[in-house]
This record gives C-alpha cells, sequence and structure tokens, in this order.
C-alpha cells in the first residue's frame, strides 16, 4: 500500500491507504504536516482502508482495528487522535499543549484549553478578525529555547455545538467548500487565510478562553501561577518529561504575560482584543 507520512515535531507516522477517495482525505486533513520522510520501525504506521461495508472505511491502528465509518468529521477526530498519539509517544524534547495558536503582527498568542473551552471557535473568531492561523489543536515549544516552535497546523475543526456560533462568523464560501455533517466542520484553514505563512517564534501572549453561559464579555489578566496551574492541565505529553515538565511550564509562566477572556458570545472580542493590544504596546 502507499504511505502518506504525517511529521510534527521531530517524529513520523506513517499512514497506509488504498484509494484516492482516502488520499484526499488525509491531503485535506494533514497538507500542512505532509512531508516524505522515511518512518523509522519505532515509529508508528496506520492503516486506512476500504471496510467491507460500502462507503465505509477503517481506521487500524497497530494491527487491530480500531473505528470503522464514513471519511467524516467524527472519522477524522479519530484519525487525528491515534496520529497525535503516536506523534507525541516518545516525545521527550519540550511540552505540547492542547492549544490554538493564531498570530497577530507576526506575534504568536496561544490559547490553550481543554475540550469545551472554545478555543477552537475562539481561534476562528480571531482569524476572521485579522489574525494569521497557526493550529486549534496543538502546540510545541521544545526545551531548546533556540529551537522553532511547533504548531500542529490543520483545517479548523468545529464541533457540533459550536456550529451555530462560528457560522456567524464565517462566510457562506468558506462552509459551502468545507467538511461539514452532523458531528460538526472541518474547514481549511486556507478559506479564511489565503496568505497562511508558518510563523515558529516564541509567544507574546497566553489568552485562555472560557466558555460561560450568559456571561459578559470579560478580559482579565492572571497570574504566573494561575496560568501554570492550568498550562499544566493542558500538557499533552507531560508523562514524558521529568516533573511532567513543570520547570518549563513555569518559565513559560513567568515569561510571557497571560489573560483569560470569559465569554458567551463572540459580540465585542474584536474591540476588547485592539484593547488588549494597545495595553501591551502592539502596534
Amino acid at each position: 500500500m502507499p504511505e502518506y507520512t504525517v511529521s510534527f515535531a521531530g517524529f513520523h507516522v506513517a499512514i497506509e491507504y488504498d484509494s484516492d477517495e482516502v488520499h484526499y482525505f488525509l491531503s485535506l486533513l494533514f497538507d500542512d504536516l505532509h512531508s516524505e520522510a522515511q518512518v523509522a520501525e519505532h515509529e508508528k504506521v496506520l492503516r486506512v482502508a476500504q471496510a467491507e461495508v460500502a462507503g465505509e472505511y477503517t481506521l487500524t491502528n497497530t494491527g487491530c482495528e480500531s473505528f470503522s465509518g464514513a471519511l467524516g468529521v467524527h472519522f477524522a477526530a479519530m484519525l487525528f487522535d491515534a496520529v497525535i498519539f503516536n506523534l507525541l509517544n516518545r516525545n521527550s524534547h519540550g511540552i505540547a499543549f492542547h492549544a490554538g495558536a493564531v498570530a497577530y503582527q507576526d506575534k504568536v498568542i496561544l490559547l490553550p484549553g481543554l475540550s469545551g473551552y472554545g478555543k477552537s471557535s475562539v481561534t476562528t473568531c480571531l482569524v476572521t478578525q485579522g489574525c494569521s492561523y497557526l493550529t486549534d489543536e496543538l502546540y510545541f515549544i521544545p526545551a531548546d529555547e533556540h529551537a522553532p516552535r511547533s504548531p500542529f497546523t490543520r483545517p479548523l475543526c468545529i464541533k457540533y455545538g459550536a456550529v451555530s456560533a462560528v457560522k456567524r462568523l464565517v462566510d457562506e464560501h468558506a462552509l459551502d467548500n468545507a467538511l461539514g455533517d452532523e458531528y460538526g466542520y472541518i474547514i481549511p484553514h486556507r478559506l479564511l487565510n489565503p496568505e497562511f505563512r508558518q510563523i515558529t517564534t516564541s509567544p507574546s501572549l497566553i489568552l485562555i478562553p472560557k466558555y460561560q453561559a450568559g456571561a459578559e464579555l470579560k478580559i482579565e489578566k492572571i497570574s504566573a501561577a494561575q496560568v501554570s496551574t492550568h498550562l499544566m492541565a493542558c500538557d499533552v505529553n507531560g508523562r514524558n518529561l521529568e516533573g511532567h515538565g513543570f520547570r518549563q511550564v513555569i518559565q513559560i509562566a513567568r515569561s510571557v504575560p497571560t489573560y483569560r477572556m470569559v465569554y458567551s458570545s463572540f459580540q465585542g472580542v474584536e474591540a476588547a482584543m485592539q484593547n488588549l493590544f494597545k495595553v501591551l504596546h502592539w502596534k
């Protein structure tokens, strides 16, 4: 079978595929992470192939059938989970945060958050208001401060519960060209960010989004101790690191200004962010 290699933060996963339909699907999901790297013996090979049921495909991980279904949003979520797990399973060279990231005037804004915090929705909001997209899922900060930072650049993945809010942000052209079903939307980020370029500098701002029904929009500065606690909760590969990466987290928390954004809708976000940029003296 031909292989499609996904590379991130120095590690690689190969995905075997058996049809043009699967190759198109893999390109939709991983185009910015695709490489020609040769996968070493200790690294992972996954397989996506047609199932016996017409219109369904099987994701196989380590020789065991792990998921079957149509090539839609749910299948993509399962495949992302399998790929990310295997990319990070042996990575001890730095911290991978469950986080979105955008850039404003080449300054990286990190948006760490667990599932349900709304990081993908807020990332989408900021991209539609002039920021450049980097990721809505994972951001790797190596222990070597001179090494480039690595966003896991994939399409924007919007869960079903956030679709109505995102539809008010994204124009019809982008939605018409997105992959959508009952599980949500996968929106190729270049539909929103056509002049995309990768930025690998350290974050200049950490913005922690928190959706709270009925809450008024509020952006407030938080302490290094508070952000350290939050970042440790978003540390995906901490099991591989000495002290679960706490020393590196403390360094990040002390060196990067951090704010919490509580919101229930995106009304007023653009003005609030411009006020924050003024406070930070970002021109």
